[in-house]
């Protein structure tokens, strides 16, 4: 019997020379990543299950010619919600490296590309501001403006000495839990692990998981719970992966949006507002990504060659 020899361009993944781990063989297409996604859920654009499909048939060439890998922006939401551990973002970031090694993109677009994400957190930052604010923000034509505009107010340094008042352990009290699960907010020794694992992290000022934890342990009522900081959360759970305490982060900033709503510190439409508003964020992402490459010449020579077929 002659043995078969398989093509390992077509099996393989040729980011496999890459140390993230993929799982890919693991999916059984549960959907959960790309429900997950905030960009997919907001533009219908970029779909993780599809993508660990692809690779689960070998079909990289296909994948290194989709606009959509480049529409992630690396929260991870995908892969710390699969049930099955599978790294769609660790995918992501392979097929990333291997059009870079390949140069499929130029380095223009990459540092472009990075600099439209280093902008994101100010955006959202800026988009929670207006919603709070009672505005329905156009976040196309104040994407440039917000991207230079500073916090509207000194940024107060990190609160390092601890409370014992009444509002303080009233505070810890609730944010003991959230629905079922402890939070550990207690735990907290700030390590910075959770601000140093949060894609949208960079920018201490617009937004800093450790300075929300540690305000609430203070039992700084006013400040987290009118802040727009709290809302530029992704929920993506990294910050919960990386702790080494235990602590919940993502839970925790959950259950501060659900009591800033319930005490009236923001609008009782909030939740929908805040929804369409960053909705709109990551629309203006992708639409600025595809323009990126439809003025790369290197990415659009490889598109239409025969192999991106």
């Amino acid at each position: 019997m002659v043995p078969v020899s398989l093509n390992p361009n077509t099996v393989k993944s040729r980011a496999s020379r890459y140390d993230e781990a993929e799982n890919s063989r693991w999916c059984y297409t549960c959907g959960t990543c790309s429900s997950a996604c905030p960009v997919g859920t907001a533009t219908g654009r970029l779909r993780p299950n599809e993508i660990v499909y692809h690779a689960r048939l070998g079909l990289y060439e296909p994948m290194l010619a989709m606009n959509e890998i480049w529409h992630c922006i690396a929260c991870n939401r995908c892969s710390n919600l699969c049930p099955m551990l599978v790294k769609p973002s660790a995918l992501l970031r392979n097929l990333h490296r291997e059009a870079e090694v390949r140069q499929i993109v130029g380095p223009t677009f990459l540092q472009q590309r990075r600099e439209i994400m280093d902008w994101l957190p100010r955006i959202l930052w800026h988009a929670a501001n207006a919603v709070l604010q009672g505005k329905t923000p156009n976040v196309a034509q104040s994407w440039d403006e917000w991207r230079f505009t500073p916090l509207p107010h000194a940024v107060k340094p990190l609160i390092r000495l601890g409370s014992h008042s009444g509002q303080n352990a009233a505070l810890k009290a609730e944010l003991g839990r959230f629905g079922g699960p402890k939070t550990d907010l207690s735990a907290c020794f700030t390590c910075r692990e959770c601000s140093s694992a949060c894609p949208v992290g960079q920018e201490p000022a617009f937004f800093e998981p450790l300075k929300i934890f540690r305000l609430a342990n203070l039992g700084q009522i006013e400040e987290l719970l009118r802040s727009p900081a709290l809302w530029v959360c992704l929920d993506c759970r990294s910050c919960i992966a990386a702790c080494s305490q235990g602590v919940k982060g993502a839970l925790l900033i959950h259950h501060l949006q659900e009591l800033a709503h319930r005490e009236g510190f923001v609008s009782k439409d909030i939740f929908v507002k805040w929804q369409q508003a960053r909705d709109d964020v990551f629309r203006c992402f992708v639409g600025k990504i595809d323009r990126l490459l439809e003025n790369d010449p290197a990415w659009q020579a490889h598109v239409q060659s025969p192999a991106a077929a």
